[in-house]
Order: C-alpha cells, then structure tokens, then sequence
C-alpha cells in the first residue's frame, strides 16, 4: 500500500478527476475483463453468476422505485450490461459530491451503459441544517448563518428519519432564500424547494426527508438532461445478490475480520494515524462473539448498532449490538451453501429488523458485483484504499479501479481581496521589525540610534570561534534589538491595526470562498452550466 494524497483544487470551478476522465472507457473495459474472468464460489453460487443476478436485480429496483416515486421511466432497453456507479448519502450535499452524478451519467452514454446512483440511506444525518453565507450587522462583509430545514431527532439512518417539525420544513426554501438575497442571483433553492415539497405526495416518499431531498435532486437532474438510475440502499440490501454476498461474509466472517483488521492497521502504519477509529476501527472480538461488516437496527427503535455474529457447529447466532439475546438463528457455515440462510435473511424485513451494508462493504458491495466503474469523492477513495486490500486479502482478486472525481466551485459572492499571502507579508514586516529595528530607523532617529545601530554591527562582526564567543555574540545583538524597539514602536503598532484587520478580512474571505455551501446555495444557471460539462467530451472507447 503506498499513501494516495488527495487534495480538492484551491481554483474556483476546478476539478480534481484522478485518473482523468478521458480514461474512463479503458477502466471500463480493464474491469469488465478481469471480473468476468472471476468465478470464485460464494457460497454455493458463482461469483460471475451473482453479478449478472445483481444487475437484474438492480434494474427492477430502479424501474420500481422511479414509477414509485414520479421519476421518468428507466429505460426499456436498460439491461445493466455496462453500469457506472455513484453513491452519497441523501443530503443537500455541494457541487464537489453533486458532480459525480453528472460524470456517471455522461460516461455511460459514452461507453453504451447506463448510470446509477445510490442512495445511501443506511447511513445518519449529520444535522437538520445547512451553514449559509450571509450579509453581516451594517454591511460589513459576511458571516455564516445556520439555517434549520427540521428539527433534530437524534442518530437516525435517513432510511427511518421522517419530517419532525412540518412548520420549520415547509418554511425552509423561503428562511434559505432571505439571507441570499443580493447576494445569489438564482439560487437552486427557488426551484429545488416546491420540488421537495410536492414529493410528499407520492406513497414511496412520504414524509421522509432524505428520500424527499433524493427525488427534488434527482428531477433537477432530469431537466437537465441527466437520467440515472436511482435506489436507495436499504431497497438494495433486500436483493438476492446482496444476501449471498453478505452471506459469505458472515459464513467466513473469522477470516474476513483478520483481514480487515491486518489491512487497517497496514494502512495506519503508511499514514501514520494513531487514532483506533480512523478511516474506521477495527472489527472486535468478544468472547465467542465476532463484528461482523453490517449494521443492524430494528425498525421501532431506529438506531444503528453493529451485527454480531457466534459461529457454532453448521449455524451462527446473529445479535444486534446492545442486546443480549440472538434474533436469528441462521444455517450457515464456511462449508455451507447459503441457499436457506438467504432465505432466512430475505424474511427479516417482515420482522421490522434492518440488515444493512457500513461504509467498505457498501463500496465493495457496488464495485465487484453492481458496476464496470465506480465514482468515488476524495472521502470514499480513501476508504476505498483501505477497501483494496480486503479484496486483495479475502477475495483474492485484483479490485476493480475506481474514478476519484471532485469539484470545487464557489458561490459566487462579492470578495474583499484578503489573502494568506497577504497575512505572511504583514507577519514578515513584524518579525523583521523584532529582529532587524536598526534597518527601519523611522522618525525617532537619534545620535543613540546611531550608536546602537554601530554597536549591532560590531556584535554581528565580532568573533565566533568559541561556544562562549557564539552566546556573547548572541546576547549582545538581543540586548541591541530590544534597546531599538522603541524606535520602531509607531511601526509595529501600525502593523499590528492592519494585521488585525487583515484577520477579520481573511475571515470574511473564507465565508466568500468557501467550497462547502450546498448546492442549493449557488446559482442554477451557473450549476447546471459546470455539472452538464462534466464528461460530456470524453472520447468512446
């Protein structure tokens, strides 16, 4: 493993795309050879054999959640034969997270497959608001603003998290719209809002906010000319394919947690990270008990908590984390086909209880069984180092490449002109005022001046071959600076003011720049002018 840093671009409409774009159609077809060549057994199914199961399985979802929630039809024509994949969780995420979609879209026409996107809805909320540029008190310069688009309820996945506070969520588009007035031209906000609003009308939807937030994106895509396929996870996590796969995970879970565990620790070592819960922490052993890669959660008592799993002679017990007793009892083992215990698994829905992929398994999940190509942030691609490994480790195969793609666009609001560079000049001047008085004599130039300054100049000239000479040397030219100081005392309180104000300038400035806000905030026009570019001119392979 060799450390990978990505950085987003410093440059306004700049795109991180690594490897670049125009090598898209060549992943595609590197991938597709190598996992067609790739038959290992999965339990009692071939591995090529889940693959062609998991597409299937995923363009019927997809057809069935469009006509569920008043999206355009996926394509008649659509088999799942070439699928460039994206993921995200279902928030209202920046342009940087937003253009993946865009790319997945304009690579599959490129290629002659499909896009698809998945809405990661297994994974919790950061919060129920957004941070908004705003005008500061009098005008002078900006400040962030928090705006609230529900009340809080806690660590819910998006899958179990409905509208808690209707008055604060229907009133959400016009409270964002206020403090970007004058500031914004056309922000998404205006156009993205009624859509987020009318979604409710559809069953599928309801009053689930990240659902509802998916759909009003997802049609703005539309008008825009972008028609992926869209399903959220927790739909995924019921498919055939899925519960083989995560079958064989569980049926060989003691091999997969020690290579997980020897991965992220070799990944540590070449980043140099001490924290035991970075990229992520390791799969714990207690007692006769294993961490398994999933979560789980019932569906009357949202909260996620880890799977456990006990292996006993051709069965495991699976727990959700924090309860005592098992939920299950599954016929599965290392040297059993999972046929009954994915039918065991298919049924847990009924029963209220989520079984859902974390972060790697989503990703490995969607690269080795669902896509040709996977688009990854800079966030998911340095999960995904990590997820390279594993593969490596326990499926004993090459992984398929992804795409690390990001965009850095700026809201477009008014600058002061404050700079870093501008802050290390001003740093510059006060240091050498400290350390170099005799070279700014200023207004209080005096025959003591002078004589100091003659003295300085001597000390710098005079002997160093000894230790005892070098701290004399040392001393006496500390006692001269400091006997200047106040001959410079105008100039380093001069400095001071505008350092002082070159601060509250350069935090304004990174209210103005920064890459953050959610795309909601920016200008329509100029999103859909920089998201619709994206892969449009790649050449098919």
């Amino acid at each position: 493993m060799r450390p990978n840093r990505l950085r987003a671009p410093s440059e306004d409409a700049s795109i991180l795309q690594v490897p670049p774009l125009e090598a898209a159609g060549g992943l595609v077809e590197a991938n597709r050879r190598s996992l067609d060549r790739w038959s290992t057994d999965i339990q009692g199914r071939s591995a090529d054999v889940l693959r062609r199961r998991a597409r299937e399985e995923v363009v019927t979802l997809a057809r069935l959640y469009h006509q569920e929630s008043g999206l355009d039809p996926v394509p008649a024509d659509a088999t799942g034969e070439t699928i460039i994949a994206t993921g995200h969780q279902p928030e209202l995420f920046h342009p940087g997270v937003w253009i993946k979609n865009f790319a997945a879209a304009n690579l599959a026409r490129r290629v002659g497959g499909i896009g698809l996107n998945l809405i990661v809805d297994n994974d919790v909320p950061k919060g129920a608001f957004l941070r908004v540029p705003a005008r500061a008190e009098g005008g002078s310069g900006l400040i962030r603003k928090v705006v609230e688009f529900d009340s809080w309820p806690g660590e819910v996945p998006f899958e179990d998290q409905p509208i808690v506070d209707r008055a604060l969520f229907e009133s959400f588009g016009d409270r964002l719209g206020e403090p970007l007035r004058g500031l914004v031209p056309d922000p998404l906000i205006h156009s993205f809002w009624p859509l987020v609003q009318a979604s409710g009308e559809f069953p599928a939807i309801g009053d689930n906010v990240g659902l509802r937030f998916a759909r009003a994106r997802r049609l703005i895509e539309a008008r825009w000319g972008v028609r992926n396929m869209e399903v959220p996870l927790g739909r995924l996590c019921g498919t055939d394919a899925f519960l083989w796969f995560a079958s064989h995970l569980l049926a060989n879970l003691e091999r997969f947690r020690s290579t997980h565990n020897q991965a992220l620790d070799a990944y540590r070592r070449v980043y140099g990270i001490r924290s035991k819960n970075h990229p992520v922490a390791a799969l714990r052993l207690d007692d006769a008990w294993q961490e398994a890669p999933f979560w789980a959660w019932r569906a009357e008592s949202p909260r996620r908590h880890p799977l456990w799993v006990r292996q006993r002679p051709g069965l495991m017990d699976l727990r959700i984390g924090g309860e005592d007793q098992p939920f299950l009892e599954l016929p599965l083992g290392p040297d059993r086909e999972a046929c009954c215990a994915v039918e065991a698994l298919r049924d847990l829905p009924k029963r209220g209880i989520r079984l859902r992929t974390r972060a790697l398994t989503t990703t490995m999940f969607a690269r080795l069984f669902l896509s040709d190509l996977f688009l990854h942030g800079i966030g998911g691609a340095k999960y995904d180092e990590l997820g390279d490994e594993i593969i490596r480790g326990f499926f004993h195969l090459e992984p398929p490449r992804f795409l690390t793609l990001t965009l850095t666009l700026r809201a477009g609001l008014p600058s002061n002109g404050a700079t870093e560079a501008k802050r290390l000049a001003l740093l510059n001047e006060i240091r050498d005022l400290e350390f170099n008085p005799d070279r700014h004599p200023g207004a209080t130039e005096s025959a003591d001046w002078n004589d100091l300054v003659l003295a300085k100049r001597q000390a710098i000239d005079g002997p160093v071959e000894t230790h005892r000479q070098r701290v004399d040397r040392f001393h006496a030219i500390r006692r001269v600076n400091e006997a200047l100081q106040p001959s410079v005392s105008e100039a380093r309180q001069r400095l001071a003011d505008d350092s002082s104000k070159l601060a509250d300038d350069l935090r304004r400035e990174a209210v103005a720049r920064s890459r953050e806000y959610a795309s909601v905030v920016h200008s329509e026009e100029r999103l859909r002018r920089t998201l619709t570019a994206v892969g449009s001119e790649v050449p098919a392979p």
